[in-house]
This record gives C-alpha cells, sequence and structure tokens, in this order.
C-alpha cells in the first residue's frame, strides 16, 4: 500500500526523461488574433491520478457531468470551447470551468495529490485550481506567471509549459490581454471585477501526444477517480399529495445529483446528496409537485475508492506524527480521552491536552447537507502544554486531515495556534502526517 513519503525539502526543476512523455498542445484564440499554440508536458509519473483526470477529461475518453441539466456526457472533450476565466497578469492564467464563472466543473471532485519535485517555482507551471477545502479539483486548472511557493503541497502540480512560451509571456502583458479588472484600472481586491479577459481566450482545442500516452491507462482503478454512472430508478407520483418519489438502489460512499424540470429544456438543481452506507429501494421524495408535467435526473458519482477517514484516531497508544517539508516532525500518542504527550524531532516534549476529534463524513446516512469532500476528512483539535517542534505549535483548532490511505496522508490547509494577540497561520503549507497503532 502506498504510504505518504517523508521528504525533504526539495526545489526541483520538473523533468523527464525523453522516453516518458505525454504532451498535451493547447491551441487558443483571443479575437482576431491567429491562433496559437503552446504545448505542456505532463507529469504523469509523479502526479498519475491528476494527470489521468486531465487527459480523460480533454480526450473525452472520461465521462463528465453537464451540471446544469443534471446529464451525463460521454465521447465528449471537455475543455474545447472553454475560456481562461481569470488572469491575473502576475499571478495566475486559469481555465476549465464551463459556466466561465470559475464556479463549477465536471460534476465530481478528485484528490489532490502532491510529490517532493512538483513546486510552483516560476512562471510555466500547470497545476490544479480548487476552493478553499482540500480535495475539491475537478477539471479547473491554472498556469503560473510567477514564483507561486505558497501554492506548493496546496495545489496539484501536474506539468509545465515547454514550448509556445511566448503564449504564455503575452499572457503576462495586460496591455495584451487586458482584464475587467485592469482596463478599469482597478485596484487588487476592488469589488464588482473579477479579472476577467476583456475579449475571450478561447481554448479551441487539447491534443494529446507522446511515446508514453499509448501505454498511460488513465482509467486505471488504482488511481481512485470517481466513477459516474446513471442508476436505475422507478419514479412514481402522487398527485393527490403533490410528491414525486424517485426509488433505486443507493449505494456507500456515492454522490447523487438530482436535477428536475417542468419542459425537458430547462433544468434546475433539486438536491446534491451524499450517500454514506447502502441501502436497496431507497426512496427520494420531492415535495410541492404540482406541475402537470414534471421530469427528472439522477446521475450517481461513485467514491467508494477513496479512504473514509475513520470514525476516531484518538484510541489509546495511536500515534500521529506530522512532517512538514523539511523533515521535521511533532508526533501525537493519545491515551482514548482527551489527552495524550506529544514528542518532536527537536527532541522537546510533553502533554496533550483539549483533544477532540470529529469524522466529518460518517459511515452511515444519506445526507444532503454532507458533501463527498467530506468523505476523506477528519478534523483535529489538541492543545499543547509548551511550544511543540521547531515551529512552536501550541494549539490545533479543527485541522482537516486528509486520508489518502487507511494510515497516512495530509493535513491540509493551516493549523492555528493560541498565540497572543491574535492567532496567525503557523504551518503555511500542508504537511504530510502517518498513524500507527
Amino acid at each position: 500500500m502506498h504510504r505518504v513519503p517523508r521528504f525533504p525539502a526539495l526545489l526541483l526543476a520538473l523533468a523527464a526523461p525523453l522516453g516518458a512523455q505525454i504532451h498535451a498542445d493547447f491551441t487558443v484564440s483571443h479575437g482576431e488574433d491567429p491562433p496559437k499554440v503552446f504545448r505542456v508536458l505532463l507529469a504523469h509519473e509523479k502526479a498519475p491520478r491528476t494527470c489521468a483526470n486531465f487527459i480523460g477529461l480533454a480526450t473525452g475518453r472520461r465521462p463528465w457531468i453537464d451540471v446544469t441539466r443534471g446529464r451525463i456526457v460521454e465521447n465528449t472533450p471537455f475543455y474545447d470551447g472553454l475560456t481562461f476565466h481569470r488572469l491575473i497578469h502576475d499571478f495566475v492564467a486559469q481555465a476549465g470551468s464551463p459556466n466561465g464563472q470559475g464556479t463549477d466543473g465536471p460534476g465530481y471532485v478528485i484528490q489532490d495529490e502532491y510529490h517532493p519535485d512538483l513546486r510552483h517555482t516560476g512562471r510555466y507551471v500547470l497545476s490544479m485550481a480548487k476552493s478553499g477545502l482540500p480535495n475539491t479539483g475537478g477539471s479547473q486548472f491554472f498556469i503560473t506567471l510567477a514564483a507561486t511557493p505558497h501554492l506548493d503541497d496546496k495545489h496539484s502540480v501536474f506539468g509545465e509549459v515547454i514550448s509556445g512560451k511566448d503564449v504564455i509571456d503575452g499572457f503576462a502583458d495586460p496591455m495584451a490581454y487586458p482584464t475587467d479588472r485592469s482596463a478599469a484600472g482597478a485596484a487588487p481586491g476592488a469589488p464588482g471585477y473579477f479579472d476577467r479577459p476583456v475579449t475571450p481566450i478561447v481554448i479551441e482545442s487539447v491534443t494529446l501526444s507522446g511515446p508514453d500516452l499509448e501505454g498511460f491507462e488513465p482509467d486505471d482503478p488504482a488511481l481512485e477517480l470517481p466513477r459516474i454512472s446513471a442508476p436505475r430508478v422507478t419514479p412514481s407520483r402522487n398527485s393527490s399529495a403533490k410528491t414525486f418519489t424517485l426509488t433505486f438502489d443507493r449505494a456507500s460512499q456515492c454522490a447523487y445529483l438530482t436535477r428536475y424540470s417542468f419542459d425537458l429544456r430547462n433544468w434546475y438543481s433539486l438536491q446534491n446528496s451524499i450517500s454514506l452506507d447502502s441501502e436497496p429501494a431507497t426512496e427520494l421524495t420531492i415535495t410541492g409537485v404540482n406541475f402537470p408535467r414534471f421530469f427528472t435526473r439522477l446521475v450517481e458519482v461513485d467514491y467508494s475508492p477513496l479512504t473514509n477517514a475513520p470514525a476516531s484516531i484518538a484510541a489509546a497508544g495511536t500515534q500521529l506524527r506530522i512532517t512538514n517539508r523539511s523533515g521535521q516532525w511533532v508526533e501525537l500518542v493519545f491515551d482514548g480521552g482527551s489527552t495524550g504527550t506529544w514528542t518532536s524531532s527537536d527532541a522537546s516534549s510533553g502533554t496533550l491536552g483539549g483533544v477532540v476529534w470529529k469524522d466529518a463524513a460518517g459511515s452511515t446516512g444519506f445526507n444532503f447537507l454532507k458533501s463527498s469532500v467530506d468523505i476523506p476528512l477528519g478534523y483535529l483539535s489538541a492543545t499543547f502544554d509548551a511550544p511543540a517542534g521547531v515551529d512552536g505549535w501550541l494549539s490545533f483548532t479543527d485541522i482537516p486531515l486528509s486520508f489518502h490511505t487507511p494510515t497516512s496522508g495530509w493535513v491540509e490547509g493551516n493549523a492555528k495556534t493560541s498565540l497572543q494577540p491574535a492567532p496567525y497561520n503557523l504551518i503555511p503549507v500542508n504537511q504530510a502526517f502517518e498513524i500507527s497503532p
């Protein structure tokens, strides 16, 4: 079983031997300018999950969900016709949002993937966009226009532009590619501006090639990508009760997206639910249905390949070691209650208090308040009796641990301390963790 490694700090250039290459050629257009092409070398050996998802979407091999209509789209390249909807000239150019607003994706999310060699070292790096929560990437990506080391191990790097760099250099020029903000001379953060190019930058096509493409299998189950299907549904309507019921076999660790329509042209979001156990003949009842025509669609996204976070990690004797990029670590040993002990690589040690573990998703229930993002996540709180480790940790408050295997993963986001006069971010980048009984 793969375990998240402990590793020293590395700032290595992205590279691949000549015999191990997959290329993605982006053809982009901008107004009346002739189309331009830039080539990305994908890091498929170091970020196989992220590359498999991208390749599957770009080629149409991977089905995706038209979230507006709630239908599965197959054998259709995802990125063709989408735009770079966000451009910050000294930061990133971002694309991959079907609605062009940066608020959607392929209808599913994938787990983050980090490698010590893959860093946001400068311009031309290809990386996954996501929300503030871990494991929320899907189709949106960005290309860096400057070094962004604060994104290391927070966004999944999976490639680098190796030719057509002049296209990316142009993105960094506000005169050549003005945005709503730069054209108006608005200050960063000014309300009403979204860093959207005034003239759309359109991805006309993404073409994959290279000697490793044929042998790379984007559908490999070991990559733990979600699977999309349309479950068999039996609908029934009770006109007097004004209800519409969908009966289907609900599976464990699956998300269900429900859409409805009155005319088969306009579709509306009804509910996104997460199932944490299985139940045959589950009934999903929609109330207030008093329309002469009513249609629904139900799509299943199977996240069962993901590791579900444990109900508890604080059993007596359980050890949790968190290791940063420089190889420094703090190890917590729990006593089965709300206390424990800690030791660190700098030979300091002490006691723990206020230990609380929350399993974000749990293992049972069918809940529209939960999200597929929650499946691998748990939240840890604890206080230290003295500054712990080289970083001087004083407390954790609901830091999310994302489980990539049953015993290892990443501390996602930032831990906060109780230092005065105000809390501050103590861990600026994600940390690897390992758990042993």
